[in-house]
């Protein structure tokens, strides 16, 4: 009896230590989770109206005070999406959209991909969930044009701030107007469009904006690279704050913000450890008449 009793103590404790291991693990994950995701329920409009200096102001400004305003801009959100999802990878590779039903992608949607590195989990992903026609683009992959999936093309072209044959590398290079029209897309509307291009986002982003060729995209997921690593000096965050000013006039407003410290620096100015990578989601609120 003795005995029994014993081993039914011993038999509880391990459930116990069990349960315990569970309930560990569960905030463990819970907490890796939130580090990556922030709070739906607790997120607040902010920058609604616009926090950024004109760009005539931009020039008047110590390097200091640019950073600041470039760095606080890029991870503030300016929009409240209730459901928001992962496409693709977890970790890199994969994009945050905003599934609330305004900006979710319509079964008609159109979808260009820009920068591949051999990783298509975001572009079959928003294929296979919305049924988009998804068109990919990475002049660096030697892989042949065509249809790669089921409703999945691959495309040997960059983009960039005018079309022409690249130097040194003599890729074929495009406008996004252009490439519409040689995809014979022109009368169609973009529903998203990606942009993960080590820092050609901030050649050809103006071009796309002067041309009107982003005003009838929904959401926009771009890795701006203010830089790779070094610290940014006063032109560079010019550049980049005139490119987001552009944007924010066009209707775009950062729903999800991530930071990717593989472009980790530190400011000699101010001794504060930042990074030149950010991972972004906007949605456009100018479309939301549009049908897509």
């Amino acid at each position: 009896m003795h005995v029994c009793r014993i081993r039914r103590n011993i038999v509880c404790y391990i459930v116990l230590l069990l349960l315990l291991f569970c309930c560990v693990f569960i905030l463990l994950r819970r907490s890796k989770r939130e580090e990556s995701f922030p709070d739906k329920k607790n997120i607040v409009i902010e920058n609604e109206k616009c926090l950024l200096p004109s760009k005539a102001e931009l020039h008047n400004l110590p390097h200091s005070k640019l950073a600041s305003l470039y760095h606080e801009y890029v991870s503030s959100l300016q929009f409240r999406c209730d459901n928001i999802i992962r496409l693709g990878e977890e970790a890199d590779g994969g994009w945050d959209i905003c599934d609330d039903t305004p900006y979710r992608p319509s079964t008609k949607c159109l979808v260009y991909s820009f920068g591949i590195d051999f990783d298509f989990s975001f572009d079959d992903a928003i294929s296979k969930k919305y049924g988009c026609e998804v068109h990919s683009f990475d002049p660096s992959m030697k892989v042949k044009e065509g249809l790669r999936t089921n409703n999945v093309w691959f495309h040997p072209y960059a983009i960039g701030p005018n079309t022409r044959i690249q130097r040194g590398t003599h890729w074929p290079m495009f406008t996004l107007k252009d490439l519409k029209i040689k995809l014979n897309h022109q009368n169609r509307q973009l529903t998203v469009v990606k942009l993960d291009v080590e820092e050609w986002e901030m050649l050809a982003l103006p071009n796309m904006i002067s041309d009107g060729t982003l005003k009838s995209v929904k959401q926009l997921l771009i890795e701006f690279h203010i830089t790779m690593r070094p610290e940014p000096d006063k032109q560079r965050y010019i550049r980049g704050l005139n490119i987001l000013i552009d944007m924010y006039e066009q209707g775009f407003r950062i729903f999800w913000t991530k930071r990717n410290l593989f472009c980790r620096f530190t400011s000699l100015e101010e001794d504060i450890e930042r990074t030149g990578c950010h991972e972004i989601s906007f949605v456009n609120i100018n479309t939301l008449s549009t049908v897509l």
